[in-house]
């Protein structure tokens, strides 16, 4: 199961995050709060987190004790971090319409490569199955868990953006034999409709 982490400050205001590392903000923490809820009923034999703080507290405000995987880490923005959407579209207006069509090949300035971050999401489906365990928790952020998907479901880059990945969502990946598929993504159904944000 992929958990995208609860709110920050920075995603309430429309800013860029990627690598910056901050908590989950009051709004991200009643999130997660509703988010355990939902996953009660689950038995994890391994928890896995991003190093980043937000990731790291969704996991924990999961009831869970997880183990780092740095791969799982958000995509590095570059010099869009910290940067409101409106300022990136007027300044890379141009990249950004690419990026979001299809990223192969690109990288966001100052930031990583796609092809990167595709290659990251790889070995951290290769870490999960080396890892052992039946059931498996990742708590990790938007755009690596939209690629991991992407992955699972045998999709190349391009819609790779296209799929739910709202703050405090999960994601179910099954494994059979030597492939991937995607039987959940991107749920919210656990979210009261103000608590839910695709930011």
């Amino acid at each position: 199961m992929l958990v995208r982490h609860g709110a920050t400050s920075l995603n309430e205001n429309g800013y860029c995050q990627g690598r910056k590392d901050v908590r989950l903000s009051a709004r991200g923490r009643e999130q997660v709060a509703f988010l355990r809820a939902a996953l009660e009923p689950w038995e994890f034999d391994r928890v896995y987190a991003s190093p980043l703080a937000r990731a790291l507290e969704t996991a924990t405000r999961l009831g869970r004790k997880p183990e780092v995987i740095d791969d799982l880490v958000e995509i590095d923005r570059g010099h869009w971090e910290g940067h409101a959407s409106a300022e990136i579209k007027r300044r890379w207006g141009k990249l950004r319409r690419a990026w979001y069509d299809d990223p192969a090949g690109l990288a966001m300035p100052g930031g990583e490569a796609f092809d990167a971050l595709w290659e990251r999401a790889g070995r951290v489906l290769a870490a999960i199955l080396d890892g052992g365990g039946e059931t498996v928790l990742a708590c990790a952020h938007k755009a690596i868990n939209r690629v991991l998907v992407a992955r699972a479901a045998n999709r190349g880059s391009k819609g790779v953006w296209d799929p739910p990945c709202m703050q405090a969502s999960y994601s179910v990946l099954v494994r059979a034999g030597d492939a991937w598929r995607a039987e959940v993504i991107g749920c919210v159904d656990h979210l009261p409709a103000g608590l839910r944000s695709d930011d």
